[in-house]
């Protein structure tokens, strides 16, 4: 299999995943997890930048949370699953919409044993978080 197929296949997953490098720059990203942009408005972007906090929302925390997350992978070498975590999202529009994940992260290590990249993946869990009165 050659780079372009296994990019179309990572690109294919029906999930939202991005692939950071240890500068929390995305260099991949599910076309799920793209939403309507383009490729090229998110890779090579910072993940907070792509993803920023609810500026109307003095309580957000979601950056704080993930860089926190990220920080573990690095510090403890292993990935782990969050507890569902709010981290509101900018629809088509611009507009912040409350929503909850369920993220997980994992680390990606060369032959020598360092961590050179995280896989993000997240699972959407507004509408389950609602259901139960979130």
């Amino acid at each position: 299999m050659n780079t372009l197929d296994f990019e179309r296949l990572f690109n294919a997953i029906p999930a939202n995943y991005l692939v950071l490098d240890l500068d929390w720059q995305i260099v991949a990203v599910t076309d799920t997890c793209l939403d309507g942009r383009a490729r090229d408005e998110v890779v090579g972007r910072s993940q907070f930048e792509v993803f920023p906090d609810n500026p109307d929302d003095p309580e957000a925390s979601g950056t704080a949370t993930m860089l926190a997350a990220l920080q573990r992978v690095l510090d403890e070498k292993a990935g782990h699953a969050m507890p569902v975590t709010r981290y509101d999202i900018a629809d088509a529009d611009g507009v912040f919409q409350a929503r909850y994940w369920r993220p997980v992260n994992q680390p990606v290590f060369d032959e020598s044993g360092a961590i050179t990249h995280i896989i993000h993946g997240v699972e959407d869990v507004t509408a389950t978080v609602g259901a139960q009165g979130g």
